[in-house]
């Protein structure tokens, strides 16, 4: 779940040692609003001192480090950290470092001056890591470099970008990337960085006399709502729901008299994570809301996730609407469950609420993303989460963590996995167990309610994003209703959507981030304020086409132009050398033997990716394609660059020796040395869920049944010579639950049978992809 927390492991900075008789002043932004400073002093005897102080919203952040240099050597310091209970003081001498973290205990270490170093949200600790990056090689470079003001070291990737001409001088950009915290930096010829910009967090620091370095994105928008107010902050409010129960939220507006229009955010993250970004809106003339959800932080309540968000959600805004600052227009944004809380929002039909942007948002059933994801329950991901929302205050900070005892996966029954992985209880995870139906779901399960929804949504995600799939139908829903008061931005985005140009080992180039803050106030402006800004001027549909690598903007999604192609799987041989068992043909072959396979359910692999999360090492390459119980299909290579689209729907026609089986699909782009590569996300299907997600329906072993599956959308271009490739596999363990075969209810089952399944793909009985081709 995404959540734009402000973390000072993530608020990379940089530093030149060169000068001496040197101070540096540097101004902090956050959203574009003045939010801090750091002052960097040297002296002509190599010793130093770097403060800075940062507040955004109610988290402050107060670090000072003072040492001493011999040469470019670090030879002693001090750091005092303040962030706000927590306190950290590191103290480097004489060879040893004695550092006292958050839990209190002293702990000791040898220390040894460092080649190259930085220092966190301290902008002049760190031009060393620049200056070891070699220039005019313009490419990528891993570079060991000790963060001072933690006491350890790191290898953060350094990419040179250009050189560019200032009045006050040249300043070298480079991009810096930690896991999936990406900055980039400029620094002036004299050695001092003059700039820091970390996208992901909104946040830039700039040095006195270099503001012309960033452009601001507003200024070739003069239409658009200028910040103008200053920000008042109320007392926290708090609100009673038709039941009783009391929500705690924070209210920003402008200071003066008179009614405003309002954005709205509820989130169960804590309401100060998007409170922090308050001032974005509120010196633009809008009032803002944050709110703690039923059962979090402060709100009461019992949390029982997503089930309560629909009648709370009409409630917030009715309370919000008769409030003496609100002039009756609310629209509300965020990402995640905070997508989906809008949803909910707009389901209860509040006239007040005028829009909404639901940024990566899960989709509103639990039957197609998580707790199941069609069908088959989402095991990592639940386990992931639950982690993090177990208690009333969640903890973000093992958001990136790889999990206690990932070989928990394994337990049976499903019950105990939670206890085994994490070593404490889940209090909901039984209760997902229990619910394995649509009608088990009371409170979240309304995509019939959307027949009333008439207003306007901007629709936000990646390609890789884990939720991606309610973004995919919550715009079809919507479409399929008429509604053309509908955008969609598709990015090459993971679920911490606009915050890096890469995903692992594949970039996207400069252009994958774009700017997403007019937009979002040239929404407001048109829905709330009723100013005409242009928005019928912005593209309905913005997607990126990976391979290709750059945007298209289209009229609607799919792409009216595209054409629909179906290929057929047919097992006439593997495609010249790959070792797949079959090909995708534009025709289906008369007569042919189908595919046969056997998945056993008690062979449970935990791959090492699963047993310790790095983020830097996330590929999309895949091992293999083929295997005991995995089967692929290959088109013939392309002649021509051709570009794909979903919506994906692979049709199969089987039979299984068991009761259930499971059906994942995966694009494959196949280069000519046979290097695989998935594009997008897979499709699932529990096979019991065939007949509807009302209720599971065990098979009859030996039927043959048909089942349709549907990869999650992705634009995609192939290279001339790639191929389109197809894989199925039994399982997706362990990110998903084993299907053990016997179709019994998944909370208590231990018993497993082997599944012997038969996919037939001849013309009496075809199996197909379908598609949309973009260009070719």
């Amino acid at each position: 779940m995404r959540t734009v927390a402000l973390t000072a492991t993530l608020l990379l900075a940089a530093s030149s040692f060169a000068q001496t008789g040197t101070t540096v002043h540097m101004t902090i932004l956050f959203n574009g609003t003045p939010s801090g400073e750091n002052t960097y002093t040297k002296r002509a005897d190599g010793g130093f001192s770097t403060v800075t102080s940062l507040a955004v919203g109610s988290a402050k952040i107060a670090s000072k480090i003072e040492g001493q240099f011999v040469g470019d050597k670090l030879m002693s310091y001090v750091v005092d950290l303040v962030q706000g209970p927590t306190k950290v003081k590191i103290s480097v001498k004489d060879g040893k470092m004695t550092a006292i973290p958050p839990n209190g205990k002293e702990v000791t270490a040898p220390y040894s001056p460092p080649a190259v170093y930085f220092g966190n949200l301290h902008p002049q600790l760190t031009a060393s890591l620049l200056k070891a990056a070699d220039f005019d090689k313009k490419e990528t470079q891993s570079i060991t470099a000790f963060l001072v003001d933690s006491g350890g070291p790191l290898t953060p990737k350094v990419t040179p970008l250009q050189e560019r001409t200032f009045p006050n001088g040249k300043v070298r950009f480079f991009r810096v990337e930690f896991g999936m915290a990406t900055a980039e930096f400029g620094m002036s010829s004299d050695g001092t960085v003059v700039g820091m910009d970390v996208p992901g967090q909104k946040l830039r620091m700039v040095a006195d006399g270099w503001s012309g370095i960033y452009t601001d994105p507003f200024a070739t928008y003069p239409e658009l709502s200028a910040p103008t107010y200053k920000v008042r902050h109320l007392p926290t409010q708090r609100m009673k729901t038709r039941d009783g129960v009391e929500l705690v939220q924070e209210v920003y507006v402008p200071e003066g008299e008179g009614r405003f229009p309002v954005v709205f955010e509820r989130t169960p993250y804590d309401r100060a994570t998007p409170a922090a970004g308050a001032d974005f809106y509120v010196r633009r003339g809008y009032a803002y809301v944050a709110q703690d959800c039923r059962g979090r932080t402060d709100s009461g309540g019992e949390w029982d996730p997503f089930v309560h968000e629909l009648k709370d959600g009409y409630d917030a805004l009715d309370w919000i609407a008769k409030q003496p600052w609100c002039d009756g227009n609310i629209g509300m944004i965020g990402g995640s469950y905070d997508g989906f809380v809008q949803w909910a929002a707009a389901a209860s039909h509040h006239p007040a609420l005028k829009c909404i942007v639901p940024q990566v948002s899960p989709p509103l059933d639990a039957m197609h993303n998580l707790p199941y994801d069609n069908g088959i329950f989402f095991l990592y991901g639940d386990i992931w989460w639950g982690k993090i929302v177990r208690n009333k205050n969640s903890d973000m900070s093992t958001v990136l963590a790889s999990l206690p005892n990932p070989n928990g996966f394994k337990t049976l029954p499903l019950s105990k996995a939670d206890d085994a992985t994490l070593g404490y209880d889940v209090p909901f995870f039984d209760k997902w167990l229990e619910r394995t139906s649509l009608k088990d779901w009371d409170g979240w399960n309304f995509y019939g309610e959307l027949k009333d929804v008439k207003i306007p949504a901007l629709h936000i995600s990646g390609w890789w994003d884990g939720d991606e799939i309610g973004t995919n139908m919550n715009w079809e829903a919507m479409r399929k209703l008429g509604r053309k008061n509908q955008w969609l931005i598709y990015g090459p985005w993971t679920h911490f959507f606009n915050s890096s140009t890469k995903l692992g080992d594949t970039d996207y180039g400069d252009s994958a981030m774009i700017d997403l803050d007019t937009l979002y106030i040239r929404w407001f402006d048109t829905w709330l304020k009723h100013k005409d800004v242009g928005i019928d001027k912005i593209p309905k549909v913005q997607a990126f086409v990976t391979g290709a690598n750059h945007w298209v903007k289209l009229p609607d999604w799919p792409s009216p132009a595209a054409s629909v192609r179906t290929l057929f799987l047919s097992s006439e041989g593997p495609a010249n050398g790959l070792h797949g068992k079959g090909r995708l043909l534009a025709k289906p072959a008369a007569h042919q033997k189908p595919t046969e396979y056997t998945y056993d359910p008690s062979v449970a692999v935990i791959p090492p990716a699963i047993m310790k999360v790095d983020p830097s090492k996330a590929s999309t390459k895949l091992d293999r394609s083929d295997g005991k119980d995995l089967v692929s299909f290959y088109s013939d290579p392309m002649v021509r660059a051709t570009a794909i689209t979903g919506p994906f729907e692979v049709e199969l026609r089987f039979k299984t020796s068991a009761r259930d089986t499971d059906f994942i699909v995966a694009l494959l782009d196949v280069d000519e040395k046979g290097v695989l590569r998935v594009i997008g996300q897979s499709g699932k299907l529990r096979a019991s869920y065939i007949g509807g997600f009302d209720r599971p329906r065990p098979l009859t072993p030996g039927r043959t049944y048909f089942a349709k599956i549907k990869p999650w959308d992705t634009a995609h271009e192939f290279k001339p010579g790639h191929r389109f490739g197809l894989m199925i596999a039994p399982t997706g363990f362990p990110m998903f639950s084993r299907n053990l075969g016997t179709g019994e209810p998944i909370k208590d089952a231990t018993r497993m049978v082997k599944q012997h399944n038969t996919l037939f793909h001849d013309s009496v009985n075809p199996s197909i992809i379908r598609f949309r081709v973009l260009w070719e």
